[in-house]
């Protein structure tokens, strides 16, 4: 099963992504993810997880896993899920 905080690679989209939603949710098959991609970006609501990567967090995808392949390549700390899962929330935010 994929976990919250993981970094997936699925079949046939190019870029890795990161599973935001939580295990639970992912349990049925499906995983919310947003994408990781190469270079720092200034967007408001990317996040740098390293030096090289960071994640659109205005990008966020349902993606079914079960219909499609998938490989896992790592995981974040759970302080960088909170804070990333933070600028998520922050889009549906009441005025």
């Amino acid at each position: 099963m994929v976990e919250q905080g993981e970094i997936i690679k699925i079949e046939g989209i190019k870029t890795p992504a990161l599973v935001v939603s939580k295990s639970i949710f992912n349990e049925s098959g499906k995983v919310i993810v947003c994408p990781i991609v190469e270079g720092i970006s200034s967007a408001t609501l990317s996040f740098s997880i390293d030096d090289d990567r960071c994640v659109l967090c205005d990008s966020i995808r349902l993606l079914d896993i079960k219909s499609r392949g998938y490989t896992q390549k790592g995981r974040i700390p759970l302080a960088q899920v909170i804070q990333i899962t933070d600028r998520i929330q922050s889009i549906f935010d009441y005025i």
